[in-house]
């Protein structure tokens, strides 16, 4: 691996330590500060869909003038807002946006997509083991002081790649493979099952088993490190099973284990059930991202992962606002059904578009 690449992949995967120290935190410390769960899930759904439309903006201007550039404008206000969410929490809604920017950049340059895919997020994973264990020993504002650290580190770190890909000079939203991208409207569906349940998992663990965020980092940090060694293997199990079957196979086991969830009698069996559903259920994500760069033009890789984040993040920002509701009616089972059975169509019409597909 080249010098560029290895920084690419490193200040990606770096910001594994700020997912997996704000999965656990972001709704506790809103919960903190004196907000409802409604308006906490009102909150994150706003994020995930004013994060993707301006993640959607950056791509279609990286397929145009190039993607570097853009980059550093999107990771620049998403550092900005780290900083004032020790203000407000309402500046949680540009954390995140532009991330599809560097693996468009990274298939330019990959020589094995499927490896370095891997290579990523398993890195990004092992990071977001720190993440999680970041509230044993610091307090909510000290974990975002350190997430406002990272963000201007990992952005000063790509100062030295070079990018090839000089852009089309066109604005265009429009796709070739747009039928392909159809076929992968499932992400919707997988979106809206994600946001219903995901993003308020900690704070479901909260209210059901009355634990704190300090206790749930080991829990986290376990299921962190059990994916980021999964996913070292997900080349090998793409080319065991063929990519399309090995989606297909975890996510079906995945769904399985989240409906045993809302039945646990304690923290130890929740724990241990999530902990073995987030392996399964994203262990083949990097052959689901390699098959994407590998199915697109290079000029419309921006666009088609803006394109994929929208589909899944219009859905998913409905998610947390639901659950929310749900929870203040003191409902905390009904969002794992819910979800799963979101998951199992969206995993069905996957296998029945893709199944014969071969890239």
């Amino acid at each position: 691996m080249d010098k560029e690449n290895f920084l690419l992949i490193l200040s990606s995967s770096l910001n594994g330590v700020i997912w997996g120290a704000n999965t656990i935190i972001i709704a506790l410390y809103f919960k903190s500060l004196g907000l409802s769960p409604l308006l906490i899930g009102e909150i994150l759904s706003g994020s995930i869909i004013i994060s993707t439309f301006l993640s959607l903006l950056w791509g279609v201007l990286g397929d145009a003038y190039g993607r570097k550039k853009f980059f550093f404008v999107s990771r620049g206000l998403s550092t900005l807002s780290y900083f004032l969410l020790l203000f407000t929490p309402f500046a949680y809604l540009f954390t995140n946006q532009g991330y599809g920017l560097i693996a468009s950049i990274i298939a330019e340059k990959s020589k094995d997509l499927d490896k370095d895919m891997a290579y990523r997020t398993s890195l990004n994973t092992l990071f977001s083991i720190i993440g999680s264990l970041l509230p044993v020993v610091l307090n909510y504002r000290e974990i975002i002081i350190s997430d406002f650290i990272i963000m201007v580190t990992t952005t000063l770190m790509l100062i030295p790649v070079r990018e090839n890909y000089k852009g089309t000079r066109i604005i265009s939203l429009k796709i070739s493979s747009f039928k392909f991208l159809g076929k992968l409207s499932t992400e919707a569906i997988i979106g809206l099952g994600a946001g219903i349940l995901l993003p308020m998992m900690s704070l479901w663990f909260n209210l059901k088993f009355g634990v704190s965020a300090s206790s749930l980092s080991p829990i986290y940090a376990l299921s962190e490190f059990s994916l980021a060694i999964g996913l070292l293997f997900s080349p090998y199990l793409g080319r065991l099973m063929g990519r399309i079957r090995a989606i297909f196979i975890t996510h079906l086991i995945a769904i399985f284990i989240l409906f045993l969830i809302p039945f646990s009698s304690d923290i130890l069996v929740a724990g241990s059930l999530y902990v073995l559903r987030n392996t399964m259920m994203n262990l083949s994500s990097p052959l689901m991202s390699a098959f994407v760069m590998k199915a697109v033009r290079e000029e419309e890789r921006g666009r088609v992962n803006s394109m994929l984040q929208l589909l899944d993040a219009i859905p998913r920002s409905v998610g947390p606002s639901f659950t929310g509701y749900l929870f203040e009616l003191g409902n905390l089972s009904v969002p794992f059904f819910i979800t799963g059975t979101l998951y199992l169509i969206a995993t069905l019409l996957f296998y029945y578009f893709f199944k014969d597909v071969k890239i």
